[in-house]
């Protein structure tokens, strides 16, 4: 009950990720933000990221599957890399490059990207249209994304997001996600592959503070 009353008072943190997606979107200077995701493949990962001079995103993460259960943790081989530059920010416009090799469940990663969002505002509402491509440098692939978040009051937002999957048997892979923040803290809960007929839920959890 707590957390349901803070949530209508806190300050809003735009999201740095929708669902999967990178969004144009990086930490202030000095922010350093956690997050731990379960993805729906009963793997969990944890990331730690640092804003760097308001126009450098530095994140790694490392996870494995089968951490609760029984038989063997599955780790993951080695840590993972988000990093991402500004491009350029006029107006509502931003744009931000980037590198991500972190393995999200079965889909190939994002790579090399670049994403381009829009930013508007309706009243109570804040809008971030959002889309971008990638090329992945292992699988010699490119792909295309694209987001919608939708903010209400501050705490609350909703994502829309879509992948192509030019590169994956399963393609046109759309996803929405809630997520509600208080303070420092927030989570997000996930639908995923809503159009597949196999439904994936996910769960993360975050702590996004300045230092």
């Amino acid at each position: 009950m707590a957390i349901l009353i803070l949530s209508f008072i806190t300050s809003y943190n735009q999201p740095t990720l929708g669902v999967d997606n990178p969004l144009p979107v990086l930490l202030n200077h000095g922010e350093v933000y956690i997050q731990i995701k379960n993805e729906p493949i009963n793997k969990l990962r944890t990331k730690i990221g640092v804003g760097i001079w308001n126009s450098i995103f530095l994140g790694i993460s490392y996870g494995g599957g089968n951490l609760v259960g029984y038989g063997d943790i599955e780790w993951e081989e080695q840590p993972a890399l988000d990093f991402r530059i500004r491009l350029f920010e006029a107006g509502g416009i931003e744009s931000v490059i980037g590198f991500n090799n972190e393995p999200i469940e079965n889909y190939i990663g994002k790579g090399v990207f670049c994403v381009v969002g829009y930013r508007m505002y309706l009243g109570g509402l804040r809008l971030l249209l959002s889309g971008g491509g990638n090329y992945n440098t292992t699988e010699n692939g490119a792909d295309l994304f694209a987001n919608l978040a939708m903010n209400i009051n501050g705490p609350h937002t909703f994502h829309v997001e879509y992948i192509l999957g030019a590169n994956d048997v399963e393609k046109n892979r759309l996803h929405i996600g809630y997520r509600i923040q208080s303070g420092a803290l927030g989570v997000q809960m996930d639908l995923k592959d809503i159009l597949s007929g196999d439904l994936g839920r996910q769960i993360q959890i975050f702590y996004r503070e300045n230092f």
